[in-house]
């Protein structure tokens, strides 16, 4: 009896000392990032985090995890730090807790600018989102029927996982754009429009219109002039046509052959010029009523308005050249 006893505690302090030694950090390991890939299985990820030196065993791991109540481990990007065993571990794959990046995406950026954001913070990398963004047959699967995902994706602060599947990213902000659109198809009036013009014109609006209480009636006069079969003249479209988002444009650029030039083009561009919010979209659907066939900047982020091109001439004159010609400004600022 006395032996029995013996050897008991003799295998009871063997299988302790191995658990606290299995189950013990490895020695070195410091603060890291670790990522779980979709479809792995636990048995490849235990190796992965073994070869890392993450964890001691990876068959103690794989043990562990039949024996935890949540078996089934989360994809994802984690962080793992010192002192970390390898049940800490097995508990935070298992609850999913993984790194997050909260975003801001603004309204008016491109998927150009929306891919350099995305990556600068760590979400998924510029080339791969952009890819995808201008990958017709990715595009189409999920509901896109357009050349790029401009325009399509719905600018807002976002909370994404950190190094993301940059498709999860585009499907994610297009969902969010199709919830914007069927609320505002719901509460507006049917729109003369489909929804790649809409989205088209909404993106002209959200470039040109520095304060929101202008954007209806900058609306209406791209209306007006659609109707009218006038050219756009709209700059932000060239600046998207030559890839030139800062600085002044050259005569140069307003001559560009491209489609996206609404200063040779009547129409409007094959696509969005960025991704418009959802002020600018309400205004696309339903603009103001006004007769302008003009604007002009007045160089404080307000614009002038005119009927006729007299006017708008001069208005030019006196804004962008400095000449005065007896013009006067006593148009309302939508501020």
């Amino acid at each position: 009896m006395k032996k029995v006893i013996i050897l008991t505690a003799l295998i009871i302090i063997i299988m302790v000392g191995t658990y606290s030694h299995l189950n013990s950090p490895p020695p070195g390991l410091k603060r890291m990032r670790f990522q779980v890939k979709y479809g792995e299985t636990v048995r490849e990820t235990a190796q992965r985090l073994e070869n890392s030196n993450v964890i001691r065993n990876a068959d103690f791991f794989i043990i562990l995890s039949y024996l935890h109540i949540r078996r089934y481990i989360k994809a994802g990007t984690y962080e793992f730090f010192s002192g970390m065993t390898s049940l800490d571990i097995l508990i935070k794959l298992t609850r999913g807790e993984i790194l997050t990046v909260r975003v801001t995406i603004p309204e008016g950026f491109n998927i150009y600018q929306t891919a350099r954001l995305l990556d600068d913070v760590n979400i998924t990398e510029e080339g791969n989102f952009l890819y995808y963004a201008n990958n017709e047959e990715y595009l189409d699967s999920i509901g896109i029927r357009a050349p790029s995902a401009e325009g399509y994706l719905f600018p807002d602060t976002y909370v994404f996982p950190a190094e993301s599947d940059a498709r999860d990213i585009i499907l994610l902000m297009n969902n969010k754009m199709d919830m914007v659109l069927d609320y505002l198809y719901a509460t507006s009036e049917m729109p003369s429009m489909g929804t790649h013009e809409i989205l088209t014109l909404a993106s002209l609006i959200e470039k040109e219109a520095k304060y929101p209480a202008e954007r209806p009636i900058i609306s209406s006069v791209f209306h007006n002039r659609l109707k009218k079969n006038m050219r756009l003249d709209c700059d932000p479209t060239v600046r998207y046509a030559v890839k030139k988002f800062n600085g002044r444009l050259t005569y140069d650029d307003l001559a560009v052959d491209s489609p996206y030039n609404t200063y040779k083009n009547k129409e409007l561009p094959p696509t969005p010029i960025c991704c418009p919010g959802r002020h600018a979209i309400e205004t696309a659907i339903e603009p103001a009523s006004t007769n302008y066939l003009f604007f002009v900047a007045r160089n404080d982020g307000s614009h002038y308005f005119s009927t006729t091109l007299r006017t708008h001439n001069r208005a030019v004159d006196y804004y962008q050249k400095g000449i005065a010609n007896g013009f006067k400004d006593t148009q309302k600022r939508y501020y």
